[in-house]
């Protein structure tokens, strides 16, 4: 994989992040004073997670449709939200952090750890097995 490519998946990928962010955090905060905040949440997510799925295998990554590496990909994402999790617990444990510094923070840690998993999930050019080659989705 070149440069140029990386770079191009590094772009592709701060752009559906952004706007998995914006629209997420925009529902969030008219569905928060419809229904309890952690159903609204949950439900953001859940969405968030659909798009986030979808856009990182054919947008960002540019890679066969599979339901293997989706699902895969689906874990790695839940990985990566318990991670985030642990870093909101870690820092405002004791502390009273602003919304803004804590999301900050917390993206810093998260944000590398989804582009990892999507690359070595995704980027890969040759199945590994009979389920993970392409399927319609």
């Amino acid at each position: 994989m070149s440069t140029t490519d990386s770079s191009g998946q590094i772009w592709r990928f701060l752009l559906v992040g952004g706007a998995n962010t914006a629209v997420t955090a925009a529902a969030l905060a008219v569905l928060a004073q419809f229904m309890d905040a952690a159903i609204a949440y949950t439900l953001v997510y859940v969405l968030g997670l659909a798009f986030t799925t979808a856009m990182t295998n054919s947008y960002v990554f540019r890679a066969e449709r599979s339901w293997a590496r989706r699902a895969l990909f689906v874990s790695w994402y839940l990985g990566v939200y318990a991670i985030g999790l642990g870093v909101v617990g870690l820092l405002d444990r004791g502390h009273d952090w602003a919304p803004l510094p804590l999301a900050l923070a917390t993206v810093a840690v998260t944000a590398p750890l989804s582009f990892l998993g999507g690359r070595l999930i995704f980027a890969r050019t040759t199945p590994t097995s009979s389920h993970d080659q392409e399927q319609p989705c």
